[in-house]
């Protein structure tokens, strides 16, 4: 019985050595869980905010794709003092016509009607949502820059008879992080 006593009484409790050694490496432990978790949270939102410009943007190519691919005419214009950044579109029934252009001023993308002249609408058509925000606070989306170049040869030669057909749309997108996407498409009239 003794024995057991002794074995008992001299494995009662913790040194401050090994007190102090289960500390620090439970203190590591816990250290690197935090950096990672803080590191993926960082990394979500990077990734959902570069979701975020992609999805937006290519809605505005693929919108502006529409248009352009049903327009019988093309002309592209500087804007705002920045070359290639307005296209204008007729259309066959000529009862209306079109107009994506870059804004400077704000930092978006917009679309008019232009109907003999007057407006029915002006969309702003990047940033496609307007979320509430604080006074100083960066918007979530900002277009850099907008260009609509021909690639086709007839157009550049004589662009007021026959207007473009094949156009690249060319887009840039800024979050609110400063990260970039570029994003780029390619469309052609049907007429």
């Amino acid at each position: 019985m003794k024995v057991f006593q002794r074995v008992i009484i001299s494995r009662s409790g913790m040194t401050l050595v090994e007190i102090v050694t289960a500390m620090a490496i439970s203190g590591i432990v816990f250290t690197g869980v935090l950096v990672a978790y803080s590191s993926g949270i960082g990394h979500w939102q990077d990734t959902s905010e570069e979701m975020v410009l992609y999805n937006e943007g290519t809605m505005a190519l693929s919108l502006m794709g529409r248009f352009i691919r049903n327009a019988s005419f093309i002309r592209i214009r500087p804007y705002s003092g920045l070359p290639q950044a307005m296209l204008d579109l007729d259309y066959p029934d000529e009862s209306w016509s079109a107009a994506f252009y870059f804004s400077r001023g704000d930092g978006s993308l917009r679309w008019n009607d232009q109907v003999l002249g007057h407006n029915r609408f002006n969309l702003t058509l990047l940033p496609a949502v307007e979320y509430r925000q604080e006074r100083n606070e960066t918007p979530y989306l900002t277009v850099n820059r907008v260009r609509f170049i021909p690639l086709d040869d007839l157009g550049v030669q004589s662009p007021t008879l026959t207007g473009y057909s094949l156009i690249r749309i060319e887009l840039t997108l800024e979050d609110s992080r400063g990260n970039t996407v570029q994003l780029s498409s390619v469309v052609s009239k049907r007429n």
